[in-house]
């Protein structure tokens, strides 16, 4: 049983620190939308804007919205980590 303890707060203790490493990676005004994908108030304009563009009419239009909006932070998000590169395609 000791053993068991052990191993559980090892793990949850690895755990607080990779996720304390990973916060320290984005910018202070930065928000979490869902776990790992995270937006600042210009990428969320943007995406908010784009997604609008991009949905319109249908029975679920908030959520293909609100689907559209999150890949569209996921994805600025991811560029603006890689240094603003984006990748080319053939």
């Amino acid at each position: 049983m000791t053993i068991a303890k052990i191993l559980s707060v090892s793990l949850i203790a690895s755990a607080a620190a990779v996720s304390f490493a990973a916060a320290q990676d984005r910018p202070p005004d930065a928000i979490m939308l869902v776990p790992g994908v995270y937006t600042t108030p210009e990428i969320s304009a943007k995406c908010q804007a784009f997604a609008a563009k991009r949905v319109v009419g249908g029975s679920n239009t908030d959520t293909s919205r609100q689907a559209v909006a999150l890949a569209c932070a996921k994805k600025l998000w991811q560029q603006q980590q890689a240094g603003g590169k984006k990748g080319k395609r053939a």
